[in-house]
């Protein structure tokens, strides 16, 4: 059995945390965590570090990939990928990182029109209006990687998640 990787993309609040909480019991596959230097919601399956002990791991070569974003530090661990499925919020910037240590990845970019996406970023409230307003005004570039699919996370829960499994066990059959 080899490693494969589904790196789960999008802007936040499109549903990538919801998505995959509703379906870690309906499928076989490692949902490695993300270490975070701020506490996970209730939507989240995260490590908690403080600032300091993520520098010391990621100085220490601990991590496969690390990014910043809204003020907060994110990490993988490079002991977290498994054989087998393996997938994996992570910020499209750092698709790259995994494209090269490993040989099966997939990109799923998960999008939701700019109007549900900020009504689900006000009722998740960790945001001022102003700040919400700014992130939806930002422009994103192409994604770049080997194997990218888009998912379009425009449907009630339950639908949402019926067609997203489908679309993961599609790929776990490549």
């Amino acid at each position: 059995m080899s490693k494969k990787i589904i790196l789960i993309v999008g802007p936040s609040g499109v549903g990538k945390d919801t998505l995959l909480k509703n379906i870690k019991n309906k499928i076989k596959a490692n949902f490695v965590k993300r270490y975070i230097t701020r506490v996970p919601d209730e939507n989240e399956s995260n490590y908690f570090l403080q600032e300091e002990a993520f520098k010391i791991l990621e100085k220490n070569n601990f991590f496969i990939s690390t990014w910043n974003a809204h003020n907060n530090f994110y990490g993988i661990a490079k002991n977290s990928i498994l054989e087998g499925l393996n997938i994996i919020s992570i910020s499209r910037a750092k698709i790259k990182d995994f494209e090269k240590q490993y040989q099966k990845v997939y990109t799923i970019n998960i999008t939701l029109n700019k109007n549900d996406l900020k009504q689900r970023l006000k009722k998740r409230a960790r945001e001022s209006i102003e700040e919400i307003e700014k992130r939806l005004s930002r422009s994103y570039e192409k994604i770049e990687a080997r194997n990218l699919i888009e998912f379009e996370n425009n449907k009630n829960l339950t639908e949402s998640v019926e067609e997203f499994l489908k679309l993961l066990g599609q790929i776990n059959e490549d």
